[in-house]
């Protein structure tokens, strides 16, 4: 049993920040909450830390589904760009003209960016989780990379690793949890499936004072406190 003033999501998609957030009772946001993230790409982005890179033009592709732009992903971090941009209206299509909505996605995002940055202090003790899928699992190594790019961003707080899998695999350096949890519902997922698994481990919530962790102001006046999904 360990108390955590943060529990951070590094991906992989959005059912696990949801999952998490319930769990813990947890209302902030941090960038891998919206996404679709491979474990390789979130390793990549970490260490690269670049949000005019994530959004540039020329690097992202659309990805179409039955005639319906579902994602756009990115070409070197292999993420999957679903709720950043909007949606066409009675259409479950981000709308082609998302180039225009670029500025926004960036500011939004490198909001949560500062306030993950924020967490970099003596006194924060940090839980970060790693959701892998199935075709992760058989080569799970850049979990192991992973961790030491992050622990490079956060070396004044204390930080520990969680690492989720259907079967529990063992990576060095996180503790790993089984949650086989079916694809019948990929934004909700089966909640107390979810809930007694996390539930073994003990770990509880315990938040510092925000007033000196928030990033100072919002971007361009958006919410940045828009639920992933």
């Amino acid at each position: 049993m360990a108390s955590f003033t943060d529990v951070v999501s590094l991906g992989f998609r959005c059912r696990t920040s949801r999952r998490l957030n319930d769990y813990f009772g947890q209302q902030r946001s941090f960038p891998f909450d919206r996404w679709v993230t491979p474990l390789k790409g979130a390793m990549r982005f970490v260490q690269d830390w670049n949000v005019d890179a994530l959004y540039d033009a020329h690097a992202l592709r659309e990805t179409h589904i039955d005639a319906r732009l579902a994602y756009l992903k990115h070409e070197r971090y292999g993420i999957k760009l679903h709720h950043d941009f909007p949606y066409e209206e009675g259409a479950k299509s981000i709308s082609p003209q998302w180039r225009g909505w670029l500025a926004e996605a960036r500011s939004r995002t490198r909001y949560l960016m500062d306030r993950f940055e924020a967490l970099n202090r003596a006194g924060n003790r940090i839980l970060f989780v790693r959701e892998l899928d199935r075709r992760e699992e058989r080569a799970p190594d850049f979990a192991f990379w992973l961790k030491g790019v992050v622990q490079q961003r956060m070396r004044k707080a204390e930080t520990a690793f969680l690492l989720i899998s259907p079967t529990g695999v063992a990576v060095d350096g996180w503790t790993p949890l089984k949650i086989d949890d079916p694809e019948t519902d990929p934004w909700e997922g089966d909640a107390a499936l979810w809930n007694s698994a996390l539930a073994t481990l003990g770990h509880v919530l315990e938040p510092l004072e925000r007033a000196a962790t928030q990033p100072s102001n919002r971007r361009d006046g958006h919410d940045p406190e828009v639920r992933a999904g």
